[in-house]
């Protein structure tokens, strides 16, 4: 008798302890529903964003060097690499040829963060860079160092080749 009225004391403790605090509304959950529908952008991709946007902070206008591959001055596949062995522990190539063959194919109207975004710049030049959000992408530019740009861009745009995906 004292050992049944002690377990279900400490089962009614367990309970009163897990539902402390908490409190449901059908219009909490409407609203949290209205907000998830209206935010696209998944719990993964928001944190991407947040990690890419510290690595940005962190490498803002670092020289750009050819074959560079330190915050001394570095080049855009470089700057992909770094990226993402640092914030994601992902190895990915070294060069813009052969990192455009890592991952898979992604359509640049389904860009997510995180997604690489590859340009032909001349007749045997190719440029890479990470895609964050609305259009933009950070990348190390030949002329201005670690920088955010645009796709809308009318240079990026004429000279946009693919996109490639690893994170997801």
């Amino acid at each position: 008798m004292l050992r049944t009225s002690l377990l279900l004391l400490i089962s009614l403790l367990f309970i009163s302890c897990s539902t402390r605090g908490t409190s449901y509304s059908k219009k909490q959950d409407k609203h949290q529903t209205y907000q998830n529908k209206k935010s696209k952008k998944s719990g993964f991709e928001k944190r991407v964003l947040e990690i890419l946007y510290s690595q940005y902070t962190n490498w803002k206008r670092v020289p750009y060097l050819f074959g560079g591959t330190t915050k001394r001055g570095v080049d855009c596949s470089a700057f992909v690499q770094n990226t993402y062995l640092v914030q994601f522990n992902l190895k990915v190539s070294r060069s813009t040829k052969t990192l455009q063959r890592e991952g898979y194919s992604v359509s640049k109207s389904r860009l997510k963060a995180g997604d690489m975004v590859f340009f032909k710049t001349g007749r045997n030049s190719r440029h890479v860079g990470i895609y964050l959000e609305n259009g933009k992408f950070m990348h190390a530019s030949s002329s201005k160092g670690v920088i955010i740009s645009s796709l809308k861009e009318s240079y990026w745009r004429n000279h946009y080749n693919t996109s490639r995906r690893v994170l997801y």
